[in-house]
């Protein structure tokens, strides 16, 4: 009926309180779980580090403040924060100005001590780098290393702007415009940075956003999210816009600097954001960066620097003072967008019963899509009673479709789901799931 084979399927419905297995197919067999396998790591996050957790950038004066201006470096400790944006920034900026500060005569530092990214290679899946969900972790990740990229009709030429905008940053305009009205597929933008240097050749002086493809006027703006720049070039360009948008001077240089930062702190930025409600944003809307930046910090709170290694050996030793064992386990970055990540559904149902008897239990399945109400599960079996009583995170690679979750049956009882289909092509992937949790909550 969905068009699945029987075979690239793993299945396991178990009720959390205990009692006989409602379906069992495949469970013990290691696949791979797409974005499921950010349960593993925001769970591991919050056992970690507590629900309440919010993530501190630090900043450091290396030199004298007089009368506004800093004589030295500005120093900022990045604190492994998921979710700096333009609005922290902005308001972070004006701390710094409210406290004096008004002109840097030195450079901007980063204190990038917190990971031990060196071995980690970050390069995109699927080779699209100025996808924003391909972006790669850092100690001071600012607005997931992107921007909107907002083309505008201007006359009988357009405008390309940024938002947030990037200081120092050369934009180079490809695009092939084409006339008459507006039809579909009318826009193909691609963007790109500049073109990088050969081997052995330094990289150009100014840092460049190339945007191509094709336009029509008349179809007005367009915006597109964009990861662009290297992190170094991208912090230097965020924060220099926002500080001179402040009023602030700055025509110093942006460095990266490991144990820069030392002593007190002159101010502090902590997220308005706790763990729990990032816990959430990652998912109900499966994001990749953030899922690698809060397994990251939690492996920083055992034993920093935190690498990638480190990280993977931590969720083991988890794992094991728990009692859970999951020989087929095989954890690469934590947020599923992996071609190595495995698990069984026969682990990550007993994961999800471990949690469901744990004080963070609650905190983890309500950080889930509800079925017909929000994330990535919003749109679906809308008019089944299952709407409001399932709470699903959902995974998809090009050839992985997978669901792992709760189902509260119709007879009251809760029961842990999984469903893993591995292959390509996957055909009928959703309609197959979709039959899998009604089946659950009619027979549980």
């Amino acid at each position: 009926m969905t068009g699945v084979s029987a075979e690239t399927v793993g299945v396991l419905a178990l009720p959390v309180d205990g009692g006989p297995v409602l379906l069992d197919w495949n469970a013990g067999r290691a696949l791979n779980p797409a974005s499921t396998m950010k349960l593993l790591s925001t769970y591991i996050a919050l056992s970690t580090l507590g629900p309440g957790y919010r993530w501190v950038t630090s900043a450091h004066l290396d030199g004298p403040l007089r009368a506004g201006v800093l004589e030295g470096n500005l120093i900022l400790r990045g604190g492994g924060d998921p979710k700096f944006v333009i609005e922290d920034l902005t308001d972070f900026i004006a701390r710094m100005r409210a406290a004096g500060l008004r002109e840097i005569r030195g450079d901007l530092v980063i204190d990038d001590g917190l990971f031990d990214l060196a071995g980690d290679p970050g390069r995109p899946l699927d080779g699209e780098a100025s996808q924003p969900y391909n972006v790669a972790p850092h100690p001071a990740l600012m607005n997931f290393k992107s921007t909107r990229v907002v083309v505008r009709p201007a006359g009988e030429h357009v405008k390309i702007v940024l938002d947030p905008p990037l200081a120092d940053v050369r934009i180079a305009n490809e695009l092939r415009i084409v006339g008459g009205p507006c039809q579909p597929g009318a826009n193909g933008l691609w963007i790109r940075d500049g073109t990088p240097p050969s081997e052995g050749s330094p990289r150009a002086t100014v840092p460049t956003i190339r945007v191509g493809g094709k336009y029509s006027p008349a179809c007005g703006e367009l915006g597109v999210y964009a990861a662009v720049l290297s992190h170094h070039e991208f912090i230097h360009g965020f924060f220099k816009a926002a500080w001179q948008a402040a009023g602030g001077s700055f025509k110093g240089r942006t460095r990266l600097q490991s144990g820069a930062a030392q002593g007190d702190a002159w101010l502090q930025w902590v997220s308005p954001r706790s763990l729990a409600e990032i816990a959430q944003d990652i998912n109900k809307f499966s994001n990749n960066v953030m899922t690698r930046q809060v397994l990251l910090s939690a492996a920083a709170a055992v034993a920093p620097p935190a690498s990638p290694e480190r990280a993977r050996r931590m969720v083991q030793a988890w794992l094991a003072e728990r009692g859970l064992v999951f020989p087929e386990l095989v954890v690469d970055n934590g947020s599923g967008l992996s071609r190595d990540e495995r698990i069984s559904p026969a682990s990550l149902a007993r994961l999800l019963i471990y949690a469901s008897r744990d004080a963070h239990g609650d905190l983890l399945r309500l950080s889930m899509p509800q079925v017909g109400i929000d994330g990535t599960m919003r749109a679906r079996l809308h008019r089944h009673p299952l709407v409001g009583r399932a709470w699903i995170k959902t995974g998809s690679l090009r050839d992985v479709k997978s669901i792992a979750g709760y189902v509260d049956a119709a007879s009251g009882r809760r029961y842990a789901v999984v469903m893993i289909i591995n292959g390509e092509p996957i055909l009928g992937a959703q309609p197959a799931q979709d039959a899998f949790l009604r089946w659950v909550y009619e027979q549980g």
